[in-house]
């Protein structure tokens, strides 16, 4: 060891105690058995400082550690011997999980959504993150512009797969000045390079009118095609236009009609079905909404494979279709009566004579209403509820804005007590899907609380983090399950 301490090197370096403080350690972990506690901070790996994520994932690969934290109980460094197996994880969960500052955009591009919000929202809101690395962590597509070739080879070098990438076009000039970045133009080479280090890529294009779209489009799917089987998915998301964009002095662009929108799934089609005959995929999939603009009939499960764009809103609502049915035919018999070798009523849920049955509204974007109030009958019949999907106009970013992840508290607020003024009727229950919350907390984007939300309407309201979550959370409020059997869920 050098004469300076490790940590005072690290000290020079930046804040370890900031991006590598341990936040919690898994249960019957190796940290675990290591006494690792949170408030300590890893320093180095076999000597080797821990600079972000990527050093961290790769030095932990090995099977023989040598690890140096900060001891916070005790104010010194400690450093622990390892033996591990090459699929063991170390158990350690770090406050700052890219263990270093995100990346901040450099980019402007002229259908960013971060530009578009208006003004006074909480600052958390404003931050436009290109950093590669979230896209290892958390699946965030990157433009790749914010790294230089040294940042970029680095990355390459850990080989961590696949890449997310926003590539939107592959026409060097017309990428320049959808993202307002002079340097944007080499994605072909960027792409190439990644297939170079036998890498996997996944690929969205945000489609404007009249820009990318058209010939545009059908030349960048045909120069991502050239990159063989590296490309493992291609999405179409059509740009998504708030209110604000004029008050934000911001380029004017046409949001997709009926007629604009057929055209963009013509030339997804037709690629998909050439894709399908040469490599045995689609490759290439349209976000739920194109379908829902141009008013044509969603495709089916199948189509989607393997569901490689669900967050970007492909195959969203075929999937939701999908669970819902898989669900419910767990529920019930033959006929479609409640199975009740499955399933019991809580005598005080039964349905007794003159007693009205709990009413549950569920919280939609008004594109996914109508696919929810298929499911009425079937949710009505195994929970002996009145079950309804209430659409709520997006008032706060404009009715351009259908999806139910950007609704704020305040315009389900009023769309929910409007609606118990004119019928005079009030919910047993409000549910909520999480897409509407921030991620680690029960806020909206309004700033506004679930619980002041159910407090405004002194109604019990329940978060649902997805389908399975939907039917948990009514099986224990509605009944009594007395021995459904768990299956293996469709995909990871």
């Amino acid at each position: 060891m050098p004469s300076v301490a490790l940590w005072e090197i690290c000290l020079s370096i930046k804040d370890y105690m900031i991006y590598n403080k341990v936040a919690g350690v898994e249960k019957g972990s190796i940290a675990e058995e290591l006494g690792v506690k949170p408030g300590d901070v890893l320093i180095a790996i076999n000597g080797e400082l821990i600079r972000d994520v990527f050093d961290y994932r790769m030095r932990i690969m090995d099977n023989e550690l040598k690890l140096r934290f900060y001891v916070a109980d005790e104010g010194v460094e400690q450093e622990v011997e390892v033996e591990k197996d090459d699929d063991e994880n170390m158990g350690l969960i770090f406050e700052e999980p890219l263990m270093d500052k995100c990346s901040s955009c450099h980019n402007n591009c002229v259908f960013c959504f971060i530009r578009q919000l208006p003004a006074n929202m909480r600052e958390t809101l404003y931050f436009r993150d290109d950093d590669a690395r979230m896209s290892f962590l958390t699946g965030n597509y990157v433009t790749l512009t914010n790294l230089n070739d040294d940042e970029f080879e680095r990355m390459l070098s850990y080989r961590l797969s696949p890449i997310n990438v926003s590539v939107h076009t592959t026409n060097p000039s017309l990428r320049c000045e959808m993202l307002n970045n002079r340097f944007a133009g080499n994605i072909m080479d960027r792409l190439l390079r990644i297939k170079e280090a036998g890498l996997e890529i996944n690929c969205q294009f945000v489609l404007c009118p009249g820009i990318n779209d058209g010939e545009e489009l059908i030349s960048s799917i045909e120069d991502l095609a050239t990159l063989g089987d590296n490309v493992k998915s291609i999405a179409v998301v059509p740009v998504g236009l708030t209110k604000f964009r004029d008050e934000n002095n911001l380029p004017k662009l046409k949001a997709y009609d009926e007629q604009s929108a057929a055209k963009v799934l013509e030339i997804v089609e037709k690629y998909q079905k050439l894709f399908e005959e040469e490599r045995g995929t689609r490759l290439l999939y349209a976000a739920d909404e194109f379908y829902l603009r141009a008013n044509r009939e969603l495709p089916e499960d199948e189509a989607y494979e393997d569901y490689p764009q669900l967050e970007n809103g492909v195959g969203i609502i075929a999937d939701f279709k999908a669970t819902m049915d898989r669900e419910i035919e767990r529920r019930s018999a033959k006929g479609g009566a409640v199975a009740k070798s499955r399933f019991a009523f809580f005598g005080s849920k039964e349905i007794k004579e003159g007693q009205q049955r709990q009413l549950v509204w569920e919280i939609t974007g008004t594109d996914a209403q109508r696919f929810h109030q298929e499911y009425k009958a079937k949710l009505d019949e195994i929970y002996n509820i009145d079950y309804e999907a209430i659409a709520v106009k997006n008032n706060f970013f404009g009715e351009s804005i259908t999806v139910t992840g950007l609704l704020t508290g305040g315009d389900i607020l009023a769309c929910v007590s409007e609606r118990i003024e004119k019928t005079g009727d009030r919910p047993d229950l409000i549910l909520i899907s999480s897409n509407s919350l921030k991620a680690d907390e029960d806020i909206f984007l309004d700033d506004m609380t679930l619980m002041d939300f159910g407090n405004s309407l002194n109604v019990e309201v329940l978060v649902r983090k997805s389908v399975e979550d939907l039917f948990t959370k009514l099986d224990r409020r509605y009944i009594k399950k007395v021995g459904l059997g768990k299956e293996p869920r469709r995909r990871k």
